[in-house]
């Protein structure tokens, strides 16, 4: 059985879209049953946990037989290569997926996590003030290119959905919560096509259920790792 770990709790804007959504949308794409297991802020900063994700994140994929892993993007990977679903079989094609699950998480995420934090994580006024023009300017840049880049086609590669469009539009999620790209109708038309696919959609409300069935004080702030 495939083990995906997730925080108990997460502040209301964050859920939905704390990461391990990611795992568990792969997962529901390809049909393969998974259990949660639940994490909470000493567990996270514990050697126990560094064990299995060296970053005190989540989520990590656990499963008997087989290593850890413990980034979205190499879940996402493996998991579509195992199971031989929203991943093409001609090698050209292939490579190109596997481009833009990297650009997706090195290019994009980046420059809109930056904005990410200017709105939701700097609190000093002049601070967010100073620095939001720029970080707007670089992810809008990023945005217009991704826009020219998927042009008038429905999918980033080939006729159907693949990872490439799962982690671009994860991506996306970002650039929709500060409002980034309604200047940009192809790319909101784009993330609306990945977005209203069933398996995300349960990704999505089976973390909200999670994290609404938990408070703040369930994450144990302070306290030590028992």
């Amino acid at each position: 059985m495939i083990t995906i770990s997730a925080m108990k709790w997460a502040p209301p804007f964050a859920a939905g879209s704390v990461r391990d959504y990611r795992a568990r949308w792969i997962l529901n794409e390809v049909g393969w049953p998974y259990r949660v297991h639940l994490v909470d802020a000493p567990e996270l900063a514990g050697e126990t946990y560094a064990e299995q994700q060296p970053f005190g994140q989540v989520p990590y994929m656990e499963e008997d037989g087989r290593p850890t892993l413990f980034e979205t993007g190499a879940i996402v990977i493996d998991v579509a290569t195992r199971a031989d679903k929203l991943i093409p079989a001609d090698d050209a094609e292939r490579s190109s997926v596997l481009c833009w699950v990297i650009a997706a998480l090195n290019s994009l995420e980046p420059a809109l996590m930056n904005v990410a934090e200017v709105e939701f994580f700097i609190d000093d006024k002049q601070q967010r003030e100073a620095r939001r023009p720029s970080v707007v300017a670089f992810a809008t840049k990023r945005l217009g290119q991704l826009d020219a880049a998927l042009g008038e086609r429905t999918w980033l590669v080939g006729d159907t959905f693949t990872i490439a469009d799962l982690m671009v539009a994860s991506v996306l999620r970002l650039a929709d919560m500060q409002k980034m790209i309604k200047q940009l109708p192809r790319l909101v038309a784009y993330r609306e096509r990945c977005l209203a696919r069933p398996a995300y959609r349960q990704a999505v409300a089976d973390q909200r259920a999670t994290i609404a069935e938990h408070q703040q004080s369930d994450m144990r702030y302070g306290e030590t790792e028992q």
